[in-house]
């Protein structure tokens, strides 16, 4: 009898034992709420990848992080640690029409937008260079809208600078209402109100203040 009370009572310590082992198992959970507007749905880093639309392969991106946000009302890609990207002849050798690089770059899908932020160079297929601070481009207008500290140069050399410049990639021509310095081989021209070519060879200055020879010695402000 008095074995039979000795094994029971052992018994009922090794349940108590399980009992707390298994409370330690479980923990406690906790609610977190995800706010999509914040969380990407993609994130990849070292990428180098081609973009293809309408079944054609347009661009060649080569990024340190790729954030893609598509549960959104605005579904947006964020590069945050820079971009550079080669847009893409449809044949077989993929050759660069144009290439770009910035610091951080920002795409908006529905809107098809890009806009490029800090230290922006852009190379076309004819030899011409964009820098600038901001620039932004409508994928469907095929439009330019560059900013800050611009300068455009052309494979002859040619150079102009300004706050704002557009440049239409469809009628292949640059324009602006601001004011530009242009210097070329023989001379250095200033005024409000600028249209050429996208070679720069042929141009507009509407509101000229000043042609000067490359000759004088006279520094030009800007």
């Amino acid at each position: 009898m008095k074995e039979s009370r000795y094994y029971f009572i052992i018994a009922i310590v090794i349940m108590i034992l399980i009992a707390a082992g298994c409370k330690d198992d479980v923990g406690t959970t906790t609610d977190i709420e995800i706010d999509p507007n914040n969380t990407p749905t993609m994130v990849s880093h070292n990428v180098q990848t081609l973009l293809s639309d309408s079944g054609n392969t347009r661009y060649r991106i080569t990024t340190k992080t790729w954030l893609a946000y598509e549960n959104m009302e605005s579904p947006h890609w964020t590069f945050p640690d820079g971009l550079i990207a080669e847009e893409l002849d449809n044949n077989s050798a993929f050759t660069v029409k144009m290439s770009m690089k910035c610091d951080s770059a920002h795409y908006d899908r529905n809107q098809r937008m890009l806009n490029l932020v800090g230290n922006i160079t852009i190379h076309d297929n004819i030899g011409g260079e964009i820098t600038c601070d901001s620039a932004y481009y409508d994928e469907e207008k095929a439009l330019w809208s560059l900013n800050g500290m611009v300068t455009i140069t052309n494979a002859e050399g040619g150079k102009i600078e300004t706050n704002q410049m557009y440049w239409d990639r469809k009628a292949n021509k640059y324009y602006s209402e601001s004011f530009i310095r242009m210097q070329s081989q023989d001379k250095l021209l200033e005024g409000y109100g600028y249209e050429s070519n996208d070679k720069m060879t042929k141009y507009t200055v509407r509101k000229v203040q000043a042609i000067i020879p490359v000759s004088d010695t006279r520094l030009p402000s800007f």
